[in-house]
């Protein structure tokens, strides 16, 4: 019985094994790094900078309101 089920899990593992080495990723963001290089780091900057952009005026917000407090 041992031995069945030795052989069942090799055979299983070894079937796992083959389906994993021939999976592809296909993903929209994956593709965008690497067919169009441009869009993909531009669109990185924009997000960026928004963000920073969002944080600096948040900051410039929070600080006029304290001058007016005083």
């Amino acid at each position: 019985m041992i031995f069945f089920k030795k052989i069942f899990l090799q055979v299983l593992d070894t079937y796992q094994y083959e389906m994993e080495s021939t999976y592809q990723e296909n993903s929209m963001l994956t593709n965008l790094f690497v067919e169009n290089k441009f869009l993909g780091w531009f669109g990185l900057f924009i997000i960026f900078f928004s963000i920073f952009a969002i944080f600096v005026f948040q900051f410039l917000d929070w600080e006029s309101k304290d001058k007016n407090n005083k």
